[in-house]
């Protein structure tokens, strides 16, 4: 938590403080200009006016400064204004015809103004005002404002993307998480979990199909909704494994963690050709008999996984009678690839699914799984 919100927390406050402080002394500035327009302006021209060398005595001079100074420090401001800065007025001396008196810098932060006020052929008067910021209210007001956006921030949400809100939607459909653990159908922790995600995990793709059909089949326990969302988006965006379970002398077939429909014979065909693709047995490539001359030879090897993991008689009798039949090999790689493309979709399943070659001048079809070997995993 800390590392997500102390560097924008901090940034906000440098922000609102700069905008303070431009603010307020924006405001200031348009207050005095118009002070000066209304009221200084008229009184110095009078002065001029009533002097008739344009020489005021001395006594007159001070009585005009300080009174002229008065009507600009009364000018107190907004509130904002009055909170954030303190202003003083200053009348620099009446210099000679043409002459221009210089006067310090101010010493004080945010600014300084410098206004010349001439009549025509008359001395000329040089005005400055000097603001400071009153730092207890300037930062506590940039640091409350900046604490304020954060928790609306929090409170309100990240936006989310359209891709996202997808993702988001497959967690609340009616029915998918009745399973799942308390909690799980609340929109904010859903949320939460896919903004994590995305955080953690920014450059990968999500298959929304694996994962409905994660949703629908975890059993899993995690310490919060947002952990089980954040596992289910993470395994639903990584290349999914294909997994047999031969314990117990049964085979059970897993994708990403996710049951396939498959009943025994086409799970056992799934099973022959994972073993050869995982072994890299002439490539993994599994060529198709003839279809008017079925194959003994290649059928001993699938007959073993049919003896040793339960096979069906008929599947059975079929191969030691006549040998590996195309037609079989056919029919049971559809079996697989309907059973592949529930889960992941007709799209995505074509990772998984099988690719196909004629080499040289063979007319014989060539098969193999086109998943990676490292994805192919045995537990017997």
């Amino acid at each position: 938590m800390k590392r997500i919100y102390c560097l924008p927390l901090l940034w906000l406050v440098v922000l609102y403080a700069l905008a303070i402080v431009l603010a307020s002394s924006f405001g200031r500035y348009q207050e005095y200009r118009q002070i000066i327009s209304d009221r200084v302006q008229p009184v110095m021209a009078e002065a001029w006016q009533d002097s008739a060398d344009y020489q005021l005595p001395e006594a007159l001079e001070a009585i005009l400064i300080r009174r002229l100074e008065g009507e600009l420090d009364a000018v107190q401001g907004n509130w904002l204004s009055a909170q954030i800065q303190q202003c003083h007025s200053h009348l620099y001396r009446f210099g000679a015809q043409g002459e221009r008196i210089s006067s310090e810098n101010s010493r004080w932060l945010p600014w300084s103004m410098t206004w010349l006020v001439a009549a025509q052929g008359a001395q000329q008067t040089w005005l400055a005002i000097d603001c400071r910021i009153r730092l207890v209210p300037w930062l506590s007001l940039s640091l409350g404002l900046a604490l304020l956006t954060v928790a609306g921030w929090h409170l309100i949400g990240q936006p989310v993307k359209e891709e996202d809100r997808v993702l988001m939607a497959l967690f609340l459909q009616p029915g998918v998480t009745a399973d799942q653990q308390d909690g799980m159908m609340k929109r904010s922790a859903i949320k939460a979990g896919v903004i994590h995600f995305r955080q953690t995990y920014p450059d990968r793709q999500v298959n929304p199909a694996i994962l409905r059909a994660l949703i629908s089949t975890n059993r899993a326990i995690f310490s919060s909704p947002q952990q089980c969302v954040v596992s289910l988006l993470a395994r639903a965006s990584q290349p999914p494994e294909l997994h047999f379970d031969l314990t117990g002398g049964k085979v059970r077939v897993t994708l990403a963690g996710i049951p396939l429909a498959l009943s025994v014979t086409p799970a056992l065909y799934l099973l022959w050709y994972a073993g050869k693709r995982r072994e890299q047995t002439g490539g993994g490539w599994v060529r198709n008999p003839p279809s008017n001359k079925p194959d003994p030879v290649l059928a001993q090897s699938l007959l073993e996984l049919m003896y040793r993991y339960g096979g069906h008689g008929r599947a059975i009798r079929e191969l030691e009678q006549a040998g590996l039949k195309a037609k079989s090999l056919d029919q049971n790689r559809s079996k697989i690839k309907e059973a592949l493309s529930a889960i992941t979709g007709e799209e995505a399943a074509e990772d998984c699914l099988f690719e196909n070659r004629k080499p040289g001048d063979n007319p014989q079809t060539e098969y193999r799984l086109q998943i990676s070997p490292e994805q192919i995993t045995i537990a017997k």
